[in-house]
């Protein structure tokens, strides 16, 4: 019997149990393919790094090293585990061709090295996370420079300093656990050990990686300490484990995070049709619901039956959607596999996603019994004399026609109907805000990290392009020469020479340990700070904001710093935003030591109607081998990876969205024209013709999307910027502000959707030329 009814009722309400099935379905596809994405992402990453027997210190380092030194260190350090100083050789862009490009890689802003092998950590994988191993000749290329040149195995790397030309042949693909990620500015090629020292000799110049392995992780930070204390080299960057981890997870935990907001939206959706569907069902059924309590058809029997169609349809769903998921979970994973490889197979990897699905399906049978909760409200006396529930009735108060002759009869009663029935035309307004919220936070991300101004979240103000000078014996002289050849052309409208120092300062933990202080005039190309502002003299200091956060400091605060062997305060002027370097950066106004420089930055504007490109290409000839960028390829180099990701979610995104307006918009009048079959009849009678009532119906639809567009893009525009915000301050930026299109964002997508939703009313009230008027009145 109970099986009879359920089906009835299905055929019974074909279109809206379809409509129905499919946001639950889309719910749990999504619901499924997140939580897959994080674990494939956990597993994978955690098997890289252990297959490739990570370091869980390095401390790059670009100038002479004494060996003995480093060994001494390591060996009356308890701490150590394992030890290896790496050579790497930094061969700059403009001598390398990758494949079949007539280009050389000179405006690329990757720093290029060359290296063999490591012994017995960092190893270097290939496609199979196996060590790679290469013959004299042969060359294993970074994943990063297979996507973005196109690269295949037997493709020709080419190497050529005007002196000596240099063949060798594609015949693997690097995973680095350390350089794999696009915002790492730094790539590893692997060389057989003699093709390397060929290459030494003739090419580029040498930096150290200084590799530790410690015996307790949990211990890393007192190691580091320890280390930045002593007199151990440091010139260049600091790396740790767990920015290994942050870094190689970063572009795929966003999208998984963005996944998992787009189904809980999908949820919210689904809860919200579901009251809606139901509520309308038991007024259409209450007259009936009496009689079934009158001979004596129990409460508990009577929920049973309602419950058993939607426990039936929320089943299959979320059944559906898993299994779907195992095809869909390819697109999201396919990058994961790329740059991490595939770890072997868990109990828990298939065991979460049917987990996830399984709280889809809990939650919406627990809304489906709260709702059914108001059977017990249900008496048979009502039921049988008034035959409604009363539960869709709206405001009260009346809008008269006679006192407001100027608006549009059609118009005038599309109003009112919104207005006397504000509780039931909610639910569609609250589906349509949060569609918009969907279609338009992924959209704004997506448009902030193509902007140009997303540059100042790597901790460097927005201007045409710099000129890196590398490490070398002569770039303080270099650095000099730069300065009097900037001063002296007249294309340049200004720049702003920055100098990177390390620097002691004193910890949190009371420990000195080593920082990154950058020197310069901040005011040219200002940055974009959370708190405070740029610091103007020499006893101000401006802190990054994970520093900041770490040592527990705010504007106004001081800061112990180590400055020409004395101890110096300075006082915190503000705290910017960085994703570069860890994010653990400094910037103040202090005279450097040439010693502890580490590297040399001018960022500049040339004038107006002077050609960026040129004018790089001609101080790249100038300062050979200075690395000259343009910035914004500078942001399509390193984020591209995480760009091209995001479209796919944000394409996703907007797909799911219309659907869901143009299901929900046609399941709702649907219902509606049901509801108020008697109400049409009456206008009818009394003169309105059919494209009347049309208009009222649209008139209803578009106020109720238009407000669900004001609503729903103020919503992604605060809320979703706070989420923004939240997954910026993973990586040192926690006050992102979203660059909108105003074309994009405020036109083209709210009139695209207003569009669907009328589009989707005209279609669905066709129906009503079906109806027969004098049937309707007899009704």
């Amino acid at each position: 019997m109970l099986q009879q009814i359920v089906k009835k009722d299905f055929q019974r309400n074909k279109i809206i149990t379809i409509v129905l099935f499919i946001f639950m379905m889309l719910s749990a596809l999504l619901a499924a393919c997140a939580s897959q994405v994080i674990m494939e992402l956990s597993g994978s990453l955690s098997h890289l790094l252990d297959k490739s027997k990570a370091p869980h210190f390095v401390q790059m380092h670009a100038g002479p090293i004494d060996n003995a030194g480093i060994q001494k260190f390591a060996s009356t350090n308890p701490l150590v585990k394992n030890q290896q100083t790496v050579e790497m050789l930094r061969i700059d862009g403009s001598q390398i061709v990758l494949g079949n490009s007539n280009k050389s890689e000179e405006n690329s802003v990757m720093d290029i090295g060359f290296v063999k092998q490591n012994p017995s950590f960092d190893l270097l994988l290939n496609l199979e996370n196996q060590v790679i191993r290469v013959a004299e000749g042969e060359i294993a290329v970074p994943i990063y420079y297979m996507k973005q040149n196109d690269l295949n195995i037997g493709d020709q790397v080419t190497l050529s300093n005007g002196q000596l030309d240099q063949k060798f042949m594609v015949t693997d693909f690097v995973r680095d656990i350390q350089m794999n990620p696009a915002i790492v500015s730094s790539k590893r090629f692997v060389v057989n050990d003699t093709d390397y020292n060929v290459l030494k000799k003739n090419h580029g110049e040498v930096e150290y990686l200084i590799e530790f392995q410690i015996t307790d992780l949990s211990r890393l930070s007192e190691f580091r300490n320890t280390y930045q204390s002593s007199d151990m080299p440091g010139k260049g960057p600091m790396i740790d484990y767990p920015l290994f981890k942050t870094l190689n997870a970063l572009t795929d935990g966003i999208i998984a995070v963005v996944i998992i907001l787009v189904s809980i939206l999908l949820m919210i959706i689904a809860v919200l049709c579901l009251r809606f569907t139901m509520i309308a069902t038991l007024e259409e059924d209450y007259r009936e619901i009496g009689v079934m309590k009158a001979i004596g058809i129990s409460q508990r029997d009577i929920r049973r039956i309602y419950l058993a169609k939607y426990m039936v349809m929320a089943a299959c769903a979320s059944l559906l959607g898993y299994l779907l998921s195992l095809g869909v979970v390819r697109l999201f994973t396919a990058n994961i596999t790329l740059y991490l490889g595939t770890a072997p197979k868990t109990i828990l990897q298939p065991i979460v996603p049917v987990l996830a699905v399984g709280l889809i399906f809990g939650m919406i049978v627990f809304f489906c019994r709260v709702i059914l909760r108001r059977f017990n409200r249900i008496t048979v006396v009502d039921a049988l004399r008034s035959g409604t529930v009363g539960e869709l009735k709206g405001n009260k108060s009346r809008m008269v026609l006679s006192k407001r002759r100027h608006i549009n009869v059609n118009v005038f009663l599309g109003l009112k109907d919104v207005y006397g029935r504000f509780t039931m035309f909610g639910l569609l307004f609250f589906v349509f805000v949060i569609c918009l919220f969907i279609i338009l936070v992924p959209v704004n991300i997506l448009n902030t990290l193509q902007s140009p101004r997303f540059i100042s979240y790597m901790g460097v103000g927005q201007s045409d392009m710099r000129i890196d000078l590398q490490p070398s014996d002569q770039i303080e002289k270099r650095f000099n020469e730069l300065i009097t050849t900037l001063n002296k052309d007249s294309d340049i409208a200004k720049f702003s020479p920055l100098i990177t120092s390390r620097f002691k300062v004193l910890g949190s933990d009371g420990v000195w340990e080593n920082i990154n202080v950058e020197t310069g005039d901040f005011s040219i190309f200002p940055l974009t700070y959370v708190n405070g502002g740029t610091p103007e003299s020499g006893d101000e200091i401006a802190l990054s904001d994970l520093n900041a956060k770490e040592w527990n400091k705010r504007v106004g605060d001081s800061v112990l710093l180590e400055v020409d062997g004395t101890s110096k305060k300075l006082t915190v002027s503000g705290i910017y935003q960085d994703i570069t370097n860890g994010g653990r950066t400094a910037k103040a106004r202090l005279p450097y030591d040439p010693k502890s420089v580490l590297w040399y930055i001018v960022a500049l504007d040339v004038n107006p109607n002077v050609s960026v490109q040129e004018k790089m290409d001609q101080y790249a000839k100038l300062f050979y081998p200075a690395k000259v960028t343009h910035l914004e390829s500078y942001l399509s180099q390193t984020l591209g990876n995480t760009i091209r990701q995001l479209k796919l979610v944000t394409g996703l995104s907007i797909a799911i969205s219309i659907s869901i307006s143009v299901l929900i918009t046609a399941l709702f009048l649907k219902m509606l024209l049901a509801k108020d079959v008697s109400q049409i009849a009456i206008l009818r009678s009394i003169g309105f013709t059919l494209e009347d009532i049309r208009k009222q119906y649209q008139v209803r639809l578009l106020l109720v999307s238009g407000l669900g567009i004001i609503l729903g893009t103020f919503a992604a525009n605060t809320i979703g910027q706070k989420f923004t915000q939240l997954l910026g301050s993973f990586m040192g930026a926690s006050k992102i502000q979203f660059v909108v299109n105003p074309v994009i964002a405020y036109l083209v997508l709210p009139l695209f959707f207003m569009l669907i939703v009328a589009l989707t009313t005209v279609v669905s009230t066709i129906s009503m030329k079906k109806s027969n008027l004098s049937k309707l009145i007899v009704e």
